[in-house]
């Protein structure tokens, strides 16, 4: 850690400013002041419930990624927000909250706003209630129809009108309608007109109704998307998926592009994905009618998931019209919004003094705020077997009702975990230890199989990122759904962790479906039985404190507040950060793993007086000499009032000589001067060994200052 400067005098002010590294801090000349990152897409990562007025980059992945995380997830969790009041074996079309329905205008507007389209669509509220009447007859006929016939239960003239003037679904509501709305699958969708309603380039005023899962209907939704269209724009360009930055898992098959008035009838696509040209052939030119006039392919090789984002060159040729360009060329590159691509790593001393050490870290991108985590580490054996106690230390990743800790299987003990499946969702539990793996750890488990079919999958998973993403470092099929085939006793598993060694990894176990036929049942004789779980030769972490820093932080310090007791000499402590972008935590960055040394200097000085906070910058007793300053002269750092050598005049000079306080070291005296108190001139210390001398000649200069400049070891 680099030396402090601290400008001195009786008008010394504390200089405001971010990670305190080397160099020289000049309080008089003014205050420094940090600036928060400002998003290129407004309102803003702060305002996560926003539904409008959105301008993202989309050629900036961070932007994206914060945009994503912001705002799509913010309309995620809308069926328990959804409130509704209506009924369908009642006949009661009732209502939605506001909540809800600003969860599906803001969906619409995101993908406006991504598509380079204005994101300020607004809902009408009778336009609303009328789809409302439509979405509940399309769940009671378990039906869809534009032009529904007279004879369907609870038809309406409102909902006969809403139906065709609407986007329109049976199976989904809410904003997981949009996103059907935006891949536009499915036979006879081929000119993905719902798409390109809601991507109209003259959209303004839509509404929504929406019918939750009744038994025995389905849910249904209706967006009203036809009519009191706005002035017609600047002509230009869309599409879908659209230039820049594209969520890989927003991705359809589908892919369109959009232009008002242009003749596609001649259009031919070429495409590659990955720098290989891939086959787009054509599906849909000619079928206008549907907003902006629109090409339709379906590319080959576009992948479903990434791991390092990918770029898919698209050039459209064989446009025609009046004024309309005769070719379009655009890059859609596709990412996983969940992956940051940046890492916190923080620099700093190996061997702070129990007194303290000031770190720093690199800035992340848009980062809301930043989570320092300090731990200790003990390398002492644990087993999480499911028992009653210790409480174990795990997060269950379940649906339905059942418990996945139970006494039916059990390898020792009382209990073990199980992973059944109560429905077709995926279940898992996670072990919430933190473990620094080396070269010889293992993961060491015990499990045992009743019915599962061969296509269900058992995984055991790492994750070094603090549970962002997960690795599956082994797995087993299903037995089968003939108790013959039954496990009869446990496993012994045993499954290196040297691939991590020097990481922090946790752990979890997921029972996968994969897509395919599963054994729905949560009794003994279903699913897996899993227990004894440990992890050898690692250092769990324990005794781990969290601090909050805010998004302009580029450092900290480690001391007792943030280390949560005071530091001990010879103690290891483990220091990591992670960052908050776009409202969503990410992974912790690199271990930087430090041992407590005794103070010395500024440090044992300051453990003189236990009560005293802060480091070499603050003013424990506000008298406006900072702490390093009263080390440095020898003062009292919890009395105020401390005098420091004082200048004498003289005829010829402003001079001041004093001896260093015995037991100081670590600091360097200097002085400057200056007529005005913006420009300053060093003065030279003529003193020697222990003893400062600064003079400096008056002759001709009417009016002078003087400060101290005085740099301390922290």
């Amino acid at each position: 850690m680099g030396a402090k400067d601290l400008p001195m005098n009786k008008m010394l002010r504390r200089h405001a400013g971010g990670f305190p590294g080397a160099g020289v801090c000049r309080v008089l000349v003014g205050m420094a002041c940090g600036l928060g990152w400002v998003g290129a897409w407004v309102p803003g990562t702060g305002v996560p419930m926003a539904v409008d007025g959105f301008v993202v980059d989309a050629m900036n992945r961070r932007d994206v990624l914060a945009f994503y995380q912001t705002v799509y997830v913010a309309s995620e969790g809308y069926a328990a927000r959804m409130g509704w009041t209506g009924s369908v074996s009642g006949g009661v079309a009732g209502g939605t909250s506001l909540a809800f329905r600003e969860d599906v205008r803001r969906r619409v507007n995101f993908y406006r706003a991504l598509a380079g389209m204005p994101g300020d669509v607004v809902f009408d509220a009778v336009k609303s209630a009328k789809a409302q009447e439509a979405a509940l007859m399309f769940a009671r006929n378990n039906g869809l129809s534009h032009f529904p016939p007279t004879n369907w239960i609870y038809y309406t003239a409102n909902a006969a009108e809403a139906a065709g003037a609407s986007n329109i679904a049976l199976g989904t509501h809410g904003p997981a309608s949009v996103d059907a709305y935006m891949r536009d699958d499915g036979s006879g969708n081929e000119v993905v007109g719902h798409r390109r309603w809601l991507q109209y380039s003259r959209a303004r005023v839509m509404g929504s109704g929406d019918v939750p899962a009744e038994s025995p209907y389905n849910r249904a939704n209706a967006v009203w998307v036809i009519g009191d269209f706005k002035a017609v724009p600047a002509a230009a360009f869309s599409a879908w998926p659209s230039r820049g930055y594209v969520p890989v898992g927003l991705v359809p098959a589908r892919w369109s592009v959009s232009y008002p008035g242009a003749d596609f009838s001649g259009a031919t696509v070429a495409m590659t994905v990955g720098g290989v040209a891939v086959a787009a052939p054509v599906i849909s030119r000619v079928d206008n009618g549907y907003g902006d006039n629109t090409l339709v392919w379906t590319p080959a090789g576009v992948p479903g998931s990434v791991s390092a984002d990918v770029a898919c060159e698209v050039t459209v040729t064989g446009i025609k019209g009046a004024g309309v360009p005769t070719s379009h060329a655009y890059t859609v590159r596709l990412f996983d919004p969940g992956v940051l691509g940046d890492r916190v790593v923080i620099s700093g001393s190996d061997a702070p003094p129990v007194s303290g050490a000031a770190y720093g870290f690199n800035r992340i991108e848009q980062a809301d705020s930043y989570e320092l985590r300090v731990a200790t580490g003990s390398v002492a054996g644990w087993t999480e077997g499911a028992e009653d106690f210790p409480v174990p230390q795990i997060a269950a990743m379940t649906t339905g009702t059942y418990a996945v800790r139970g006494s039916t299987l059990v390898r020792s003990g009382s209990k073990s975990f199980q992973l059944a499946f109560p429905d077709f969702a995926d279940q898992g539990f996670a072990i919430t230890r933190d473990v620094v793996a080396t070269a010889a750890s293992q993961l060491r488990f015990y499990e045992r199989a009743r019915f599962t079919t061969t296509t269900t999958t058992l995984h055991a998973e790492v994750s070094t990122d603090n549970g962002v993403s997960w690795t599956s470092v082994w797995s087993r099929n299903g037995v089968g759904l003939n108790s013959s085939l039954w496990d009869g006793a446990f496993n012994a598993r045993s499954v290196s962790l040297g691939a991590y060694a020097g990481e922090v990894v946790r752990v979890r176990f997921m029972l996968r479906g994969n897509g395919g036929s599963i054994s729905v049942g949560t009794s003994g004789n279903h699913g897996f039985f899993i227990d004894d779980v440990t992890v050898t030769d690692a250092t769990e972490l324990v005794n781990g404190t969290t601090t909050v820093l805010g998004g302009g932080a580029t450092g900290f310090t480690l001391n007792g507040a943030s280390a949560g007791a005071a530091l001990s000499v010879g103690t290891t402590y483990y220091l990591r950060v992670r960052p908050n972008v776009g409202t969503r935590w990410f992974g912790y960055g690199p271990l930087k793993v430090v041992t407590a040394s005794a103070a010395s200097g500024f440090g044992a000085w300051l453990a003189q007086y236990p009560g005293v906070s802060g480091g070499v910058m603050d003013d424990h007793d506000r008298d406006g000499l900072t702490n390093g300053v009263e080390y440095a002269f020898g003062l009292n750092p919890t009395v105020g009032g401390g005098v420091l050598p004082q200048v004498v005049k003289t005829a010829s000079e402003l001079a001041v000589t004093f001896a260093e306080p015995a037991g100081v070291s670590g600091v360097v005296y200097g002085a400057d001067w200056s007529r005005d108190m913006v420009t300053w001139r060093p003065v030279a210390d003529s003193g020697s060994g222990g003893g400062h001398a600064f003079r400096v000649g008056t002759s001709g200069e009417p009016r002078m200052y003087f400060r101290y400049r005085i740099t301390v070891a922290p």
